[in-house]
């Protein structure tokens, strides 16, 4: 039997917490303005797999561009969130954890994968290493894998925890791992570095590009922070378009890394 996700839990008020508040959806556009022009010029109607899929947005997104879509995650409850949301939608949604995926997935192979906002923090080196191998074998010759993960140095928390003398919290990024507690259970959660990502994943994958997601936008969970200074939020989204260049993105709240699947799947 598999144990219980941390993220059954989160999934109640995942849609509230961060994709419907400002600032995810700031952040989720922000992907979104890399991701986009990346299916869209293959011209074509693309088979995706979207591992840490929670609740389904990007999924049921991609569905309605007239992709072909599975949306998977661990958490069982965060899966029942994304069925309810596909009435007219083609979308399927599948528990499956990452250490299923090759063998849930055996005989099918996908243009796109992509893993949106951390999923690949939830585990540790060696298995992002394992993770890399089961997606190269999922993925076709030339593929694209496209990962959007938490940054191991992220200036705005190192600034706003900084300034009230919180150092513990402003520099944990920097940690190999720390523990993150949701009710009564606690998992760890792993930081990978742009240039880390890179050398765990090769030589499978090539990393094509690179770009900061929350430079300028900031973390979710000043939301509140923020909630009375709307015209400072867009101005920040505004900076973070202009100013958001790619040898940046190790300084975000998280960062966008896409690589290429270079194995031959022979």
């Amino acid at each position: 039997m598999q144990s219980p996700s941390p993220f059954d839990t989160l999934a109640a008020t995942y849609d509230a917490d961060f994709s419907a508040s400002t600032i995810g959806r700031m952040q989720r556009n922000r992907v979104w303005s890399f991701l986009t022009p990346l299916v869209d010029k293959e011209n074509r109607s693309l088979k995706i797999l979207e591992i840490n899929c929670g609740t389904g947005d990007d999924a049921i997104q991609l569905t309605a561009m007239g992709h072909t879509v599975i949306g998977t995650d661990a958490s069982s409850t965060m899966i029942d969130k994304a069925k309810e949301k596909i009435s007219g939608s083609s979308a399927e949604f599948i528990t499956c954890p990452f250490d299923q995926l090759a063998t849930k997935f055996a005989n099918e192979q996908f243009d796109l994968i992509f893993s949106n906002f951390g999923g690949l923090n939830c585990i540790d080196k060696k298995a992002v290493t394992q993770l890399g191998r089961s997606l190269s074998s999922l993925l076709v010759p030339g593929g694209t894998l496209f990962l959007v993960l938490l940054s191991r140095c992220c200036i705005w928390e190192i600034m706003h925890y900084g300034i009230r003398g919180k150092f513990k919290t402003a520099f944990r990024r920097s940690k190999r791992s720390v523990d993150f507690t949701v009710n009564d259970t606690t998992m760890p959660i792993h930081y990978y570095s742009p240039g880390g990502l890179k050398k765990i994943l090769r030589p499978l994958f090539k990393l094509q590009d690179k770009h900061p997601v929350g430079l300028f936008i900031p973390p979710s969970y000043l939301e509140k922070e923020f909630a009375h200074a709307p015209d400072r939020l867009n101005s920040l989204e505004r900076r973070e378009k202009r100013w958001g260049h790619s040898f940046l993105s190790a300084f975000g709240d998280h960062y966008c890394a896409i690589f290429k699947n270079e194995a031959t799947n022979t």
